[in-house]
């Protein structure tokens, strides 16, 4: 059963939460990606709403007004870009209109904000919000293997996902992939707890659990909702769950009762009931003709545009897509030492619950019947779960939870139609659960190199044993975490794979952010720029913070620049063929490398080197 949560827990899990907040601080210096651009502009445009709520709360609620203010980027919530607007407002520091007259154009036509508090640039406000929602996850993942594993368990799970170079890099932005795999996580912990009250039997659970849970879990579920819409398979996963952990109890008799299912968790009715509630409360455009816009929205997701990924080789530009993606794309891009124990800890669960007894049932039914035992006179204590099946044993159902949880997220994207867009982001919320196996492998590690140890000797041992875990997978995840969506691991040839296997490199134009100084030194006066995989409200933040010089202009074409940024994608070759002859430029002026593999080319009108 559940393990007793005392002070000391909540204070390791609120410092290892500030430990990440303070690590993502400390490195900011990454460059707006292209999807962050657009909620920025979303967040700005949203935060006015604010200001005619404050004004005149009557017209702030009329159709008109809504739809002015949220009408842009609609294919997603609103609640992060209100979020990241809010913030925006608080913390940001905002350009003075009186010594900055351009600044006007940069804030759509209007006047900077006032600055409130002032302590943070602009795009980094905007990014304070998911900051704070990616930290609380390793609060939440600490928790949530300390109550139904042990400590040790729990520091190696969260440890480990805190140093995941890609999670760590996506934790930067003020996107919705993280702030999802928080939200995520927080329902599916609301969740479990709400069904894990224990029963009147050892060893299982009372199915209808918790209404406090349950409604935290329709609560939490809407926010999700509000957040992507990854969310709607959550339910799928918890019914899946409760079907199969259940599954003795669904029953069928002829005699006139039919089909006997287990009481159905307060949970799902909960979640049926409140969170669409808090889906519509949180989201202004569905006030006004919610299933029209809900109609639009699942289509524009369901005919999502198939944007090209390299793999192996092979660019892929239309379904079907290779079905071993995901999970040859997290074999090789989670740091190697947290690979391995997530290899073995899947392993080790697999053998405890599946094979050893699909073994020990053939062995009883070949072998002769074992003499009837004379009864002991001493009552001999039976095993423990926790050491005949694993940690993950000592509470009903942990086992097949965790296992859904981190497979159908991963399932969705090998989907042949699915899009591979993106990275390794979208299966993200799978990964947390998928550290709570790497745990455990951790924790049976430490326990046969310390077993019959003296107290010393398990100290030191279990030191460098987390050593050998923690002090790669740092280093993995903070060399060259500026462009981290490069990041593959040692196993598979490191930051060099991606020239060596063909494979995916930087895919969201945020590496443009590394050419700004020289860009700054070197572009003649009023220079055009064509940022090529860069958005204009990425550039315009540039030189809102004062990165860019504000003379410097985009061109959206290679014709008309002075200066070309190829961002390295093996389907835009033939565009930088393009810049090349216009620009008359035969070879780069400026590479951007990571460990020797070209991240983007710069060239400069005229050849210049």
């Amino acid at each position: 059963m559940p393990n007793p949560i005392n002070r000391l827990d909540y204070a390791i899990g609120g410092l290892l939460a500030t430990l990440f907040l303070v690590m993502l601080l400390l490195t900011l210096d990454i460059g707006y990606s292209r999807d962050e651009g657009f909620y920025f502009n979303a967040g700005e445009q949203y935060s006015h709403w604010f200001d005619v709520l404050a004004k005149d709360p009557k017209r702030a609620f009329t159709k008109a007004e809504v739809n002015k203010a949220f009408k842009y980027n609609g294919e997603h919530p609103a609640l992060p870009k209100i979020m990241f607007g809010l913030s925006w407002r608080l913390f940001g520091k905002m350009q003075d209109p009186e010594k900055a007259p351009w600044s006007k154009a940069w804030y759509h036509q209007r006047a900077p904000p006032k600055t409130m508090l002032g302590i943070m640039s602009e795009a980094t406000a905007m990014r304070f919000p998911a900051l704070v929602t990616n930290s609380f996850l390793i609060f939440l993942l600490y928790i949530f293997a300390a109550r139904y594993t042990n400590r040790r368990v729990a520091l190696a799970a969260t440890i480990g996902w805190m140093l995941t170079p890609h999670a760590f890099w996506h934790s930067h932005f003020s996107c919705f992939d993280m702030p999802m795999v928080t939200m995520s996580f927080a329902t599916a912990y609301c969740f479990y707890r709400s069904v894990t009250l224990p029963g009147p039997e050892p060893g299982r659970t009372r199915p209808r659990g918790s209404w406090r849970w349950a409604i935290l879990t329709a609560v939490v579920w809407g926010l999700a909702l509000n957040t992507k819409h990854n969310a709607f398979f959550l339910p799928i996963i918890f019914l899946m769950w409760w079907v199969w952990h259940w599954r003795k109890d669904f029953k069928f008799s002829w005699s006139g009762r039919g089909l006997q299912i287990p009481p159905i968790p307060l949970a799902f009715f909960a979640m049926l009931f409140i969170s669409p509630l808090i889906y519509y409360a949180l989201w202004p455009r569905l006030w006004f003709d919610p299933i029209g816009h809900l109609k639009w929205y699942f289509g524009f997701h369901a005919k999502h545009v198939f944007y090209w990924a390299y793999y192996y080789g092979t660019l892929f530009t239309k379904p079907p897509f290779p079905v071993a993606f995901p999970f040859v794309m997290s074999a090789m891009t989670l740091s190697g030492m947290t690979a391995i124990l997530a290899v073995v800890g899947l392993a080790h669960t697999a053998w405890l619950r599946i094979f050893r007894p699909i073994i020990a049932k053939a062995t009883s039914i070949t072998q002769a019947p074992a003499p009837v035992p004379v009864p002991d006179p001493v009552p001999v204590p039976a095993p423990s779960p926790v050491l005949a099946n694993g940690i993950l044993a000592q509470t009903p159902g942990l086992t097949s939870f965790l296992l859904l949880n981190f497979l159908v997220p991963f399932a969705v994207i090998a989907h042949p139609q699915t899009p591979i867009f993106g990275g390794t982001k979208h299966w993200m919320p799978g990964v947390p659960f998928l550290m709570i196996f790497a745990g455990v492998a951790f924790d049976r590690i430490l326990a046969i190199a310390t077993q019959n140890r003296h107290r010393w000797s398990k100290a030191i041992i279990t030191a460098l044993i987390a050593l050998a875990f923690i002090v790669p997978a740092t280093r993995d995840t903070l060399h060259g975490y500026t462009n981290g969506s490069t990041f593959y691991n040692a196993f598979f040839g490191g930051f060099g794979a991606m020239g060596k296997h063909k494979m995916q490199r930087e895919f969201w134009g945020n590496t443009a952010y590394s050419t700004l100084s020289w860009l700054n030194e070197e572009a003649p006066p009023n220079a055009k720029v064509d940022f090529h995989d860069s958005v204009y409200d990425a550039i315009r933040f540039y030189w809102r913070d004062g990165m860019l010089r504000k003379d410097i202009k985009p061109a959206w074409k290679d014709k008309n620049a002075d200066i070309y940024l190829f961002h390295w994608h093996k389907e835009f070759l033939d565009l930088e063929a393009d810049a090349r002859h216009y620009l008359d430029s035969p070879i780069p002026t400026l590479v951007i490398e990571q460990d020797g593999v070209p991240l983007l080319n710069a060239y400069y009108k005229g050849g210049k080197q």
